[in-house]
């Protein structure tokens, strides 16, 4: 038997033992349940229970009572969620028409900011990220088409028109 068995029999064996201490010799009849409440601990409990009483005997205020009346009823606007700023999304149809008319990079919020060669393979850090040639942006319209040292074209899906982004040197 290895140590670790043994552990858990002696733990098992000890709460055995208490279990029968508790059921049979603390109290011996199981009928009737020990109560030990003790004078000190009754009359903290009478103050409680007289304190309570004097609170309630006065009758539940203008504001208690409109929250009782309205703890079942559904909220209309989330007080935790915050909508105040307005959200402004372009169809595709208009990002493709901005293609068309010309976008440039800084308008698509677009920053290459670092090129890495490892070996055959050409990686563009864009905004933070590494991206191959075909990958998609994160807005998923935009495409990586090529990556050069020092720009990288980026194409529009389903569009001929690409945006070259020029390199930005952190200094």
């Amino acid at each position: 038997m290895s140590k670790r068995e043994k552990i858990i029999l002696i733990i098992m064996a000890l709460t055995i033992v208490y279990g029968f201490y508790a059921l049979f010799l603390e109290n011996p009849s199981p009928g009737k349940p020990k109560l030990a409440a003790s004078g000190n601990k009754l009359d903290t409990f009478n103050k409680f229970i007289t304190n309570v009483a004097t609170l309630v005997k006065g009758g539940v205020s203008e504001e208690e009572t409109y929250i009782i009346d309205n703890i079942p009823v559904k909220w209309t606007k989330d007080p935790l969620l915050n909508t105040r700023k307005e959200v402004a999304f372009k169809p595709e149809k208009e990002k493709l028409d901005e293609v068309k008319k010309g976008a440039t990079a800084q308008g698509l919020g677009i920053v290459y900011s670092g090129f890495l060669n490892m070996g055959s393979q050409n990686l563009a850090i864009i905004n933070g990220i590494e991206y191959e040639k075909g990958e998609k942006l994160p807005d998923g319209d935009h495409i990586v088409e090529e990556i050069h040292p020092n720009r990288v074209v980026v194409g529009l899906q389903g569009s001929k028109k690409k945006i070259i982004v020029k390199l930005e040197e952190m200094q």
